[in-house]
């Protein structure tokens, strides 16, 4: 990176307030002069990531996910280094000079696909606005979804002609391989391409940075056929999505959580409906912590997505039965987080489009304060078929669907004991076996039922150093380390003294020699930073030890005589070691790989040391 580049990273890094980015992508609490919330990047059940607005870093204490606030933009959104400066740099307001793409060849495919969405995007938005789009704005109108709300949605629609997206796209110069690959268009056998999307409401899917990452599309009243029309069936489903690329997975996306998320942090509830209309809809009757799956039922990433904004989710699905269906789903996916889970049912048969529509948003959230309780709506539901068997088999198999069901949830503590309960209370009476058997039984049942599998990641991040590290080492390079994050201009007092070889943990060395090329490329030392140290570390082990090093140190008093005793232990032990290899036949030692790095790391630091550098950093200390 260029020093020029570097500068503006700099700036807009200095600009950005990490706590309030990430605060509006998931939902932090103080702790102290710090932030805690969910992580983000692993299955977090407690939560694990630390921000510190003081020192501009993110940490999690499970994953070692960590860096500044450009990594966390880049990790959240998958975008690239340039993508993340231009988000940030928008988002504060900062104007970036132009910087010539090292390879102008062609942009990356992830480019491809967000430029062709957004062009799509509008060209949709242009048809619904044109001649072409009567059909789309009529029955916009009969459902009663107003302009500000389509401009809000960026709703647009598809033309009925076989080749109309195609082609205004190669006018703008997209090619069709572009189209097929974020599936706007679709190959013929002859070679030819024709559009997915025909006659039908467009809605984009908007990521939380806000780019159009895919689209949904719902089939409007078909006009008449056209003339010698030839290809696949042009009604076909009734919604139809985009397919999966690099930017878009159905089981991690909700609709409308770019506009949702800050509502869910501040409600602390999510409601989640069925379709795209049911969230326009809510949205303008002023209910918008309202988002939806897309045509898939609930996954465990969607959970986990909802579980960084909120505690708290209600479904609101329709009356019918593939609505109750879906709700059986859900509750079955919610039941194993500690998720407060709800079930509300849309009454006469309306959708939440048009009952909002109808009754008016605060009827709605009405219908979604009275929820019922996940368990009870389970309760509810297993009784009732329970009563309906006639047979001993049948209601000993409504009996254990209900307690496969609650199972997760009642061990793994998502349930507070009183409902637990009552609930183990009300099935031994109506099974008729004592309270302890139903506990007995569900415990047996949680025991079999596998545990989501992010909980692998805090038995990886509390693993124990290989018992071949002396610690003894390892913590004085631990302390090194840790204070000069602390303090950057003590490298000057020490710099003579601070050498790689007296290193035995490869990773410590490895990070020291980062660490000491950085120092040596700051004009000033008091111009250090740890957050851009940080966003240099490519390895998250090394952005781990860095972002503990420095904790623990900052905690641990005189960082000067920490220093100080440090290298006082690391060159006693250093000489200790010289002295007892000197009774060892040399030839007989094969190096070992942490001696190769040692040596590698070391004459690549006393090169930045001696021949790279032009830059003054004062006069270099007398003696030892």
């Amino acid at each position: 990176m260029s020093t020029s580049s570097g500068q503006i990273f700099q700036v807009v890094r200095q600009a950005a307030r990490i706590e309030e980015i990430i605060g509006e992508h998931i939902a932090l609490r103080p702790a102290g002069r710090e932030f805690v919330g969910l992580c983000p990047f692993h299955e977090d059940r407690r939560p694990s990531m630390y921000v510190s607005p003081q020192k501009q870093i993110f940490y999690c204490f499970v994953c070692a996910a960590g860096g500044d606030v450009f990594k966390f933009v880049e990790n959240y959104h998958k975008m690239s280094k340039g993508e993340t400066l231009k988000f940030l740099a928008q988002r504060y307001g900062i104007t970036l000079p132009e910087f010539r793409a090292s390879n102008p060849q062609a942009a990356s495919q992830r480019d491809k696909i967000v430029d062709a969405n957004l062009w799509a995007a509008q060209y949709f938005q242009s048809n619904l606005a044109g001649r072409i789009g009567q059909a789309a704005r009529e029955y916009l109108t009969s459902r009663g979804v107003h302009a500000a709300t389509i401009e809000r949605f960026q709703i647009g629609c598809a033309e009925t002609q076989w080749t109309a997206l195609a082609s205004a796209a190669g006018k703008k110069g997209i090619s069709s391989e572009t189209l097929v690959s974020v599936g706007l268009v679709k190959n013929r056998s002859d070679g030819s391409v024709y559009d997915v999307f025909r006659n039908r409401l467009m809605f984009p899917i908007v990521d939380s940075s806000d780019r159009v990452i895919a689209f949904g599309g719902r089939i409007l009243p078909s006009p008449a056929p056209e003339p010698n029309a030839t290809g696949p069936d042009q009604e076909g489903p009734k919604y139809l999505n985009s397919p999966e690329t690099a930017l878009f997975s159905k089981r991690e996306t909700l609709y409308a959580l770019n506009l949702a998320r800050q509502p869910l942090i501040r409600k602390q509830l999510a409601v989640v409906v069925e379709g795209y209309m049911d969230v326009v809809g809510c949205h303008q009757a002023g209910v918008e912590n309202v988002v939806a799956t897309l045509g898939t039922a609930m996954t465990e990433q969607h959970v986990n997505l909802l579980r960084r904004f909120c505690n708290r989710v209600a479904l609101v699905f329709d009356s019918d039965e593939a609505g109750r269906r879906a709700a059986d789903r859900a509750i079955e996916l919610l039941l194993r987080y500690p998720v407060d889970v709800r079930i509300a049912h849309v009454p006469d048969g309306k959708d939440p489009c048009d009952f909002c529509m109808t009754h008016g948003g605060e009827a709605f959230e009405k219908i979604v304060t009275q929820a019922k309780d996940s368990l009870e709506y389970a309760w509810e539901k297993m009784y009732t078929a329970f009563q309906a068997s006639d047979s001993l088999t049948g209601k000993q198999r409504a009996s254990e669907a209900l307690m496969r069901l609650v199972a997760p949830a009642i061990f793994n503590n998502s349930v507070d004991p009183i409902r637990r309960g009552l609930l183990q209370k009300n099935i031994a009476d109506l099974v008729g076996i004592s309270s302890d058997e139903v506990h007995a039984r569900i415990r047996r049942l949680a025991v079999s039922t596998d545990r989501p599998s992010g909980d692998s990641g805090a038995v990886k991040a509390d693993a124990v150093p290989p018992a071949e590290v002396d610690m003894g080492l390892q913590r004085a390079g631990h302390w090194v380390i840790g204070a000069l994050l602390c303090d950057f201009s003590l490298y000057q007092e020490f710099r003579e003294r601070i050498t790689v070889d007296v290193f035995s943990d490869p990773q410590m060395a490895a990070l020291l020699a980062r660490l000491m090329e950085y120092l040596e490329e700051l004009p000033d030392l008091a111009a250090g930073n740890l957050a851009e140290f940080v966003a240099m570390l490519d390895d998250s082990a090394l952005v781990r030890l860095a972002i503990q090093a420095q904790a623990e140190a900052e905690r641990g008093g005189n960082l000067k005589q920490i220093i100080d005793d440090s290298l006082n232990h690391l060159e006693e032990l250093a000489q200790r070691r010289s002295a007892e290899s000197q009774n060892v036949d040399s030839s007989q030692a094969a190096p070992d790989v942490a001696d190769r790095l040692k040596t590698a790391v070391d004459a690549r630091t006393r090169a930045v040391k001696t021949n790279k550098l032009q830059r003054n950093l004062g006069p270099r200390p007398s003696g030892g």
